[in-house]
């Protein structure tokens, strides 16, 4: 399972864990959509060279792109919903994703993760999900050939909203990254998050690991909260295709990524 570990970058000393224990990088430097601006866009990149560099080594940047072990890209998403009514609103979010794909461009990653945005009681799902349709469908011109962008429940209560948007936007460049502590606290009383796992099937491609005690989005340690995370790991096992991946989402990132490794959990 190591080669398919990542450490999101937000962790405590994630870049020297991800290399002590094999583990790879998932960038959040972009999360805060303001990084994404040009007085900060030098900075921002110098920083992620740093961070992936402490990971793979300086080696990483001189190997072939199809040689390269992955880095994931977390994209912004401060204030951007495909919900959006305000037509500005939406132009920033183009803006936003497309100096996104800037970074990835220039750093070669094809691994991209965005939120999905949805707003309860704000906007209601069947708005939001024609809204998302037409939003990914052309989103996806712009996609790198090769990328897969992931996208991530935060705020749905159950997963069905999530795979609806997936199917009828009917792109190959679309997986699912299941965030499984956002699915616990979110969550209807129908729907466990091993639920998520067997509806969503084989569309997910990644997933966000961390856990809670079910009323909040505390990114604890995996082991540390109300969520079984061995089960969920077989359910994963069960119902995912054999390469699906998992990034590593608490925020201290040591003892996450020990209990991973003891037992050698496949």
């Amino acid at each position: 399972m190591k080669e398919r570990v990542y450490i999101a970058t937000f962790a405590k000393n994630a870049c020297q864990v991800a290399r002590d224990y094999g583990y790879g990088l998932e960038l959040n430097d972009l999360c805060i959509s303001v990084n994404l601006d040009p007085l900060n866009r030098e900075r921002v990149l110098a920083r992620m060279k740093r961070e992936i560099a402490a990971c793979y080594g300086e080696e990483w940047f001189q190997q072939p792109e199809s040689e390269r072990r992955k880095v994931i890209m977390h994209g912004p998403f401060t204030e951007l919903t495909p919900s959006a009514i305000d037509p500005r609103a939406i132009a920033l979010m183009n803006e936003r994703y497309d100096q996104t794909l800037a970074f990835c461009r220039e750093l070669g990653i094809r691994d991209l993760v965005l939120h999905d945005g949805h707003i309860p009681l704000l906007y209601h799902k069947e708005w939001h999900h024609k809204r998302s349709v037409q939003f990914w469908q052309a989103f996806a011109e712009r996609l790198p050939a090769g990328m897969t962008c992931y996208i991530e429940n935060v705020f749905d209560d159950e997963p069905e909203l999530l795979t609806g948007i997936l199917d009828e936007t009917g792109r190959d460049c679309y997986r699912i990254c299941l965030d499984v502590g956002h699915a616990h606290c979110m969550t209807g009383k129908d729907w466990q998050v091993t639920d998520w796992i067997r509806h969503m099937g084989r569309r997910i491609g990644h997933f966000h690991i961390h856990n809670n005690d079910g009323t909040a989005d505390q990114h604890n340690d995996v082991m540390d909260g109300s969520l079984d995370m061995e089960e969920v790991l077989r359910t994963a096992a069960a119902y995912c295709d054999a390469d699906v991946t998992f990034t590593v989402e608490s925020r201290e990132a040591e003892p996450s990524a020990r209990w991973l490794l003891a037992g050698e959990r496949e």
